[in-house]
């Protein structure tokens, strides 16, 4: 009686299945890197976004149009197309969180400089937190109109 056994553990199953093995982790690596990659895009996206709706306010009327801190509903800094001197430095009684708040930053710490035209500080806004610790740290500048001057006007937002 002739019988026919298949032996399966031979060096072309090994050589097969260590092939298998590279290819199946080769995939699972680039796909970690994708999708790390992926989420960081995402975050820089989120981050760029904020920092745009922030640099907004200094160019928006905000609601109600002409808004003191105890009213304020939608934060905005220009009325008739120049910064509000007033509502500007009103930030300081709606307080840090208060504007980050109405901003609707999240988690992004915030910092308003202006500058006049010979490139000196005028007016900033922040918290105490340290910028120069930030780890990503996104800037938006424009040139606004205050008290009939041009100004640099630069927004920072940080995680």
């Amino acid at each position: 009686m002739l019988t026919n056994k298949a032996q399966a553990l031979t060096y072309d199953f090994f050589i097969a299945l260590a092939i298998f093995i590279a290819v199946v982790s080769l995939v699972m690596v680039q796909w970690y890197f994708s999708s790390v990659q992926m989420q960081e895009s995402m975050e820089k996206n989120s981050a760029l976004k904020a920092t745009l709706l922030a640099s907004q306010a200094w160019f928006r009327e905000g609601y109600p149009k002409y808004w003191d801190s105890d009213n304020v509903v939608e934060l905005g800094l220009a009325n008739e197309g120049k910064i509000n001197r007033t509502k500007m430095e009103m930030l300081y009684q709606l307080g840090y969180s208060r504007v980050t708040l109405l901003l609707n930053l999240g988690h992004y710490n915030l910092r308003y400089e202006i500058y006049n035209k010979t490139n000196n500080l005028i007016f900033s806004f922040h918290n105490s937190s340290d910028l120069n610790k930030a780890k990503n740290v996104y800037k938006i500048e424009r040139v606004g109109i205050l008290d009939g001057q041009p100004v640099k006007v630069r927004t920072l937002v940080w995680d």
